[in-house]
């Protein structure tokens, strides 16, 4: 576990998520689930200092598949963008897909997905809300650019921000529930003077740099552009996927370990944003 702050932690959960945890005073809040429950990995031994008490928010960074698995046992009060609902309620392990697949981690034992906890939020909101933790505020606005149902928290007095899947590193991007556009006006504003200083959290990747924001921000240019250009020319979905070697190769490195995950994610992220925004819409 790793103190970015006075009582701000973040920490590798066993699905691969990086989640964070903010203490103040005896009053504690999760962004998103260590899933702790059953499990004897690094989170609950790095705990034991902490001496926390059960918390009192749980806040879920979107709708992937390895976030809804990591709520299991979870009885703290769950929070979540309102578009959230739908897919929380009717998530099952039939419909796991490639592109939410949990990597690898130092944790390889199967986890069921039959004992989870995927209900609707106890909260909810659409654009903004704030929570107050013993006098420390935390906001959490709407950010729906890489997820619809997207969340940034953001925590003023500490200049910190988790921004979920909006950046990440060294792999491709998620796809299927994106809006490249949004996306790409997200990335400028991570950039920009609103959060100079900030420390910036991936949920792939722990803290990012500028730099990584912007080499990020290019690459969701990229795919914005394409994007638009398949929709323009009505392009067949096999001119979709020939987009995913470029995509690829914008990504700037090659991943043996995970290069089947990773063209998997990609193969099946452009999938569904066919099925919801081409297919669907009778583009």
């Amino acid at each position: 576990m790793q103190e970015i702050a006075s009582n701000v932690y973040i920490d590798q959960n066993s699905v691969g998520l990086i989640i964070g945890l903010i203490r103040n005073g005896k009053e504690t809040v999760l962004i998103d689930a260590p899933q702790w429950h059953g499990e004897s990995g690094s989170w609950r031994s790095s705990t034991t200092r902490l001496d926390i008490a059960k918390p009192r928010y749980l806040i879920v960074l979107d709708t992937h598949y390895d976030r809804l698995l990591s709520l299991r046992g979870s009885d703290s009060v769950i929070v979540a963008q309102s578009e959230a609902i739908s897919p929380i309620r009717s998530r099952t392990s039939a419909n796991k897909s490639s592109d939410e697949s949990p990597p690898q981690t130092e944790n390889p034992d199967q986890i069921s997905s039959s004992s989870s906890r995927m209900l609707p939020p106890e909260i909810i909101f659409d654009k903004q809300l704030s929570l107050h933790l013993d006098g420390l505020q935390i906001d959490l606005e709407h950010h729906p650019g890489s997820n619809y149902a997207g969340v940034w928290v953001t925590i003023p007095e500490h200049k910190i921000i988790f921004i979920g899947d909006t950046v990440v590193v060294d792999q491709p991007p998620f796809l299927a529930y994106a809006n490249p556009q949004i996306w790409e006006e997200e990335l400028e504003l991570l950039t920009s003077s609103k959060y100079k200083d900030y420390q910036v959290v991936s949920s792939r990747n722990g803290l990012v740099s500028r730099d990584q924001i912007k080499k990020m921000a290019m690459m969701v240019a990229f795919i914005h552009k394409a994007f638009d250009s398949l929709k323009e020319n009505n392009a067949p979905l096999d001119e979709w996927y020939a987009q995913i070697p470029p995509i690829q190769a914008k990504n700037g490195q090659v991943d043996l370990f995970n290069g089947e995950l990773f063209y998997n994610r990609l193969h099946w992220g452009i999938s569904k944003y066919y099925e919801l925004n081409i297919r669907e819409k009778g583009e």
